[in-house]
C-alpha cells in the first residue's frame, strides 16, 4: 500500500509498481520479478563461488611477491581458477575442486598488467621438472637494458614456490630464491633448483617477481614497487599425485609431516561450506522429482477355491 506525504508524493507499492522520491523527483519502478533458478544455474553459481574463494587464498599467499596489482587482478585470477576447475571433466560440479583441475592454466598469469613480467624482464625463464622430480628454473643471461624499471639502486628477482592443501586450508612456503642485481649491471645466467620434489597431494604454484629498491643515505633501501610498476607472474603449476598420509588429528602437524618444517599460512577458504550447499540443493531436487504417473497396482494372488455347482446371473 502506498501513502501520500505532505508534498503530495507517493511512497510505497501499488500492485507491481513501487513509488518513491529521488532528488525531488517522483519515481515509479516496476518490482523485479522473481527468477526461478534451475539446478544447473544453482550449481554454476556455487562453482563460481568455489573458484572465488580458492583464488582469494592464492592471492593472499602470493601477496609478499607481487606487492601491488592493477586492480582487476582478483577477477582475472578467479576466471583462471574457474577454468582450471572446469577442466576436470571426469567429475561433475560439486564433486571437483582445484586439486582435480588443470594446474597448467595458471602458467603465465600476470599479477599486474600495468607492468607485465615479460616486458619488464626481457628474457624467457625456462621451467622444467627432472626425472627425479626436481623443479629447475633456467634464467638466461641479460644486460641492464633488458631489465626495465624505476630503480637507480638495485633489483631483486624472487622465485617463490608455494604449496596449497585446500583439504586442510593450509598453504606452505616451500622455497624462496633471490637474485640480486646492482644498478647498471646485468646477469650472467644460471640454473636454479627451486624444489627437490613435489609434496604429494598438493597444488604447487611457482611465482617469479621483480622488486626494485632505491638507496638513500638517511632512509637506507626503499622498495619502489607500486600499482604502476610491480612485475610478477606465475610461471609454473603442478598437482602432485595423492599418497597415503600419516594419521594425525592436528592438521598443522600433518602438513609438516608431508611438506617439512617450512612456514605455514592458514587459508580463509570456504570451499567446505560450498560443498555442503551442493549437497543441500541435490537433496531438495531429489525430493521434488516424483513419478507423476500413478501406476496400477499388481493383481493380487487369489488362493480361494471357486464355488461348485450352477449359479444364476
Amino acid at each position: 500500500m502506498a501513502i501520500v506525504d505532505k508534498k503530495g508524493v507517493l511512497h510505497g507499492p501499488v500492485d507491481n509498481i513501487l513509488y518513491r522520491e529521488y532528488r525531488g523527483m517522483q519515481i515509479a519502478q516496476i518490482k523485479p520479478a522473481k527468477v526461478k533458478q534451475t539446478l544447473a544455474s544453482k550449481e554454476a553459481g556455487l562453482e563460481f563461488g568455489l573458484a572465488a574463494t580458492t583464488a582469494a587464498s592464492i592471492r593472499a599467499v602470493f601477496l609478499p611477491g607481487y606487492k601491488a596489482n592493477d586492480g582487476a587482478m582478483a577477477n582475472r585470477l578467479t576466471t583462471t581458477t574457474l577454468k582450471s576447475i572446469r577442466a576436470a571433466i571426469h567429475k561433475r560440479r560439486g564433486e571437483r575442486n582445484i586439486h582435480d583441475g588443470d594446474p597448467n592454466m595458471f602458467s603465465g598469469f600476470q599479477f599486474n598488467k600495468n607492468s607485465p613480467l615479460d616486458e619488464c624482464l626481457r628474457v624467457n625463464p625456462q621451467v622444467r621438472t627432472t626425472e627425479e622430480g626436481r623443479i629447475v628454473v633456467k634464467l638466461p643471461a641479460f644486460t641492464e637494458n633488458e631489465l626495465r624499471g624505476p630503480a637507480k639502486g638495485y633489483y631483486v628477482i624472487r622465485l617463490m614456490a608455494v604449496s596449497f592443501n585446500f583439504k586442510t586450508s593450509l598453504a606452505s612456503y616451500l622455497s624462496s630464491k633471490e637474485i640480486k642485481i646492482n644498478y647498471g649491471k646485468g646477469f650472467e645466467g644460471a640454473e636454479i633448483e627451486v624444489l627437490e620434489s613435489l609434496p604429494p597431494g598438493r597444488l604447487v604454484l611457482l611465482g617469479m617477481f621483480v622488486h626494485a629498491y632505491n638507496w638513500d643515505t638517511f632512509d637506507g633501501y626503499t622498495r619502489l614497487n607500486s600499482k604502476t610498476w610491480s612485475p610478477g607472474a606465475i610461471i609454473g603449476g603442478w598437482q602432485a599425485p595423492e599418497q597415503e598420509e600419516p594419521e594425525m588429528t592436528n592438521r598443522l602437524e600433518k602438513e609438516k609431516a608431508v611438506v617439512g618444517d617450512v612456514k605455514m599460512y592458514p587459508l580463509s577458504y570456504s570451499g567446505v561450506e560450498i560443498q555442503r550447499k551442493f549437497e543441500d540443493i541435490w537433496a531438495k531436487q531429489d525430493k521434488k522429482v516424483k513419478d507423476p504417473v500413478q501406476k496400477r497396482p499388481a493383481m493380487p494372488d487369489i488362493d480361494e477355491e471357486l464355488p461348485i455347482g450352477d449359479f444364476k446371473i
